[in-house]
């Protein structure tokens, strides 16, 4: 099998979140509910689009998750029979937000190390009945590590409840 991508791509990480759901559907199924799967399946970030935190409830609920994703910054970095990689370089000084990667994007993302910034990349693989989520984040500069961190000890448990809903509709939609 082949290695993972994102250990290629984010070897090393100061923050690390996994999760995973067995799941009883051909590869392929799965992959395409992991692009398939909308807002309004996971009913703790549909709550969340109650709020006006993420734009327009009736637009965002019918729109992928991974589509609103890249949409917001977020890119794709690898794909292939078995998994998904999106990630995403973050400046915290201004101007803030998303950076833009250029041709290759797997290798400006890996590459990165411009201080002030901080990189995250999550994946969705899929092998032997076990569909996996793994997210990573690495600060390249010390400033932004600090504040990174507070922001993560904020967002941790949240964040995680999100992808554990987002597993079990992805493993919905490809057991339909």
């Amino acid at each position: 099998m082949a290695d993972r991508a994102l250990d290629r791509l984010l070897p090393r990480w100061d923050h690390r979140e996994q999760h995973e759901v067995a799941v009883r559907a051909p590869r392929e199924r799965v992959l395409r509910a992991v692009e398939e799967t909308k807002w309004r399946d996971l009913p703790l970030c549909h709550a969340l689009l109650m709020f006006g935190s993420f734009g327009t409830k009736r637009d965002k609920g019918r729109e992928p998750f991974l589509t609103s994703m890249t949409a917001g910054g977020f890119t794709e970095l690898h794909r292939d029979e078995h998994e998904v990689v999106i990630g995403a370089v973050v400046c915290i000084e201004e101007p803030k937000g998303p950076a833009t990667l250029v041709a290759p994007v797997d290798e400006a993302f890996a590459a990165f190390d411009r201080p002030g910034h901080y990189k995250v990349a999550l994946d969705f693989r899929v092998v032997d009945g076990r569909l996996t989520t793994e997210t990573r984040v690495i600060s390249t500069s010390e400033a932004a590590r600090r504040r990174f961190a507070r922001y993560w000890a904020l967002i941790r448990l949240p964040s995680g409840l999100i992808r554990r809903e987002w597993l079990h509709g992805i493993r919905r939609r490809a057991e339909e």
